[in-house]
């Protein structure tokens, strides 16, 4: 009973040591910069209006859900490889700059890559809007090329890896160090 306890100690210690050395994010309240459209077609990597066509289910990228939505894209400003993008937005409520978008509704979309995933993201301070609400972006953008499969091909899958690789190789760090003790410790117990 005693080893089984030692054991345990050393776990919890080596775990809460992994999480000292690798802490989480820090995590603020939404607050978003306003920016006209102009500024924001410069900054973001992507922009063009499309339908959701699918709506994928939640994820846990960085420590935030986040939501992938397949577009079927009409007009392109910026950035499109596709008749049918991917866009990672971030999921949850405004209060942490989550976006949702309806199924089969079009949209105005500003997204950015994110080179640690290679995926286009978007979230509320992207300021992306139905496509019935932005009269006025749009008429400030100008006119879009309209967009068919034959222009570039069906789809973009939107590579990237998927899931939160750091959190698996830490997690696999600290199993080998937690085997490496159990190892050292038999290894005394038997001389």
């Amino acid at each position: 009973m005693k080893r089984w306890l030692v054991m345990c100690m050393l776990i919890l210690l080596l775990v809460t040591s992994g999480l000292a050395l690798f802490p989480g994010e820090k995590v603020y309240a939404c607050s978003c910069v306003e920016s006209d459209v102009q500024k924001r077609l410069e900054t973001y990597t992507t922009v063009f209006t499309g339908k959701v066509v699918k709506k994928g289910g939640s994820q846990l990228y960085r420590y935030n859900g986040v939501r992938e939505y397949t577009f079927d894209v009409d007009s392109a400003w910026k950035g499109v490889s596709a008749k049918k993008m991917k866009i990672v937005g971030k999921d949850g409520g405004s209060d942490s700059c989550g976006i949702q978008f309806e199924k089969n509704q079009s949209y105005l979309i500003f997204a950015s890559l994110d080179e640690r995933d290679n995926r286009l993201h978007t979230n509320l301070c992207s300021r992306n809007v139905p496509v019935e609400q932005a009269g006025d972006d749009l008429k400030l953008l100008g006119a879009g090329k309209v967009v068919s499969k034959e222009d570039f091909g069906e789809t973009n899958d939107g590579g990237g890896q998927s899931g939160p690789f750091y959190l698996i190789l830490y997690s696999a760090v600290i199993l080998l160090a937690a085997l490496a003790v159990v190892w050292v410790w038999r290894r005394k117990k038997r001389n």
